[in-house]
């Protein structure tokens, strides 16, 4: 389905998202209508002030998405990504280092 405001192929989605609003990770609960590869339509945003820049969580895919603002019209906002897409286990934990050989004696490479 093609969009006046995006000329992009846009795919309908309906799913429960989240905006990753604020300094303290505040989870704002609406709707992904659909989806562009730049871009998304959100629907039944609660918020009167949206932040310019935010993250939206598509938490079947456990996924946060950079995005920023295009437009807003009542409940509904056009976003633009803006960065690469962050993959989580759960979007509640804070994200994890890899472990290393030099974490653990057993994994070291022995030496000659």
């Amino acid at each position: 389905m093609s969009n006046r405001r995006n000329p992009r192929p846009r795919y309908h989605m309906n799913q429960p998202v989240s905006l990753l609003v604020g300094n303290n990770g505040c989870l704002v609960f609406c709707e992904l209508r659909d989806m562009s590869i730049t871009g998304a339509r959100l629907a039944s945003v609660p918020l009167k002030n949206v932040p310019d820049t935010f993250n939206f969580l598509i938490h079947s895919e456990d996924v946060a998405l950079p995005c920023r603002v295009r437009w807003i019209k009542g409940t509904e906002l056009g976003v633009e990504f803006i960065g690469e897409p962050e993959y989580r286990r759960n979007i509640f934990d804070h994200p994890k280092t890899g472990l290393s050989a030099n974490d653990d004696p057993q994994l070291q490479w022995p030496t000659k």
